[in-house]
């Protein structure tokens, strides 16, 4: 509980002062906690950082429900768990504290190693569903390019989101959504002329 205090803690002082702007002591202050328990949990505010982009990454991909799609051959969740991607939620956070912690990355490698290895693993994720809906090792090279498009496509839509708050974006999604099944129809086709 100490935990969680301290990370929505530092993720609201992160979206209104910056990551730079913001201190331990703020954090400590607005968590409720003392800077000596604060330090017990997180030795440095990157390890708080870390716990942030852990923590939503894991809430936004809802991995556990892809993973049982791929086991399950249920094409349609599999579809539906890639277009949330490039879909804004109402549960996906300020988009401030995205381009706070990308910033971030740019400059500290620590950060940056953080976010690189959510990128593998929702890069890796999109792969096996791309897999399981276009199976073959021939086609690996074009699954691997979809998965980098999407995965580009959905940085994009949070810059957008960023840029361009409480906009209607509908037709920008069903773009986006529509491109999509286009690349995945395309690989579904190919597998399936393999097969034949």
């Amino acid at each position: 509980m100490r935990r969680y205090r301290v990370i929505e803690a530092a993720r609201k002082l992160f979206i209104e002062n910056g990551f730079h702007g913001t201190g331990i002591a703020q954090i400590a202050r607005e968590s409720g906690v003392a800077v000596g328990q604060l330090y017990r949990d997180f030795s440095a505010k990157e390890d708080i950082v870390a716990a942030i982009v852990n923590s939503d990454c894991r809430s936004f991909l809802a991995a556990d429900s892809l993973r049982r799609a791929i086991q399950d051959g249920d094409a349609h969740a599999v579809r539906d768990w890639i277009h949330q991607l490039v879909t804004p939620g109402e549960d996906d956070g300020d988009p401030r504290l995205f381009a706070e912690i990308l910033a971030e990355a740019a400059r500290n490698t620590r950060i940056a190693a953080v976010f690189n290895a959510t990128h593998r693993d929702v890069r890796e994720l999109m792969l096996n569903a791309l897999e399981m809906l276009a199976p073959g090792a021939a086609l690996a090279e074009r699954r691997s390019a979809v998965t980098d498009v999407i995965l580009i496509m959905s940085l994009g839509m949070l810059h957008h989101g960023m840029m361009h708050s409480g906009e209607d974006d509908s037709t920008l999604v069903a773009a986006l959504t529509a491109t999509i099944d286009r690349d995945i129809d395309s690989l579904r086709r190919a597998a399936s002329a393999m097969a034949a």
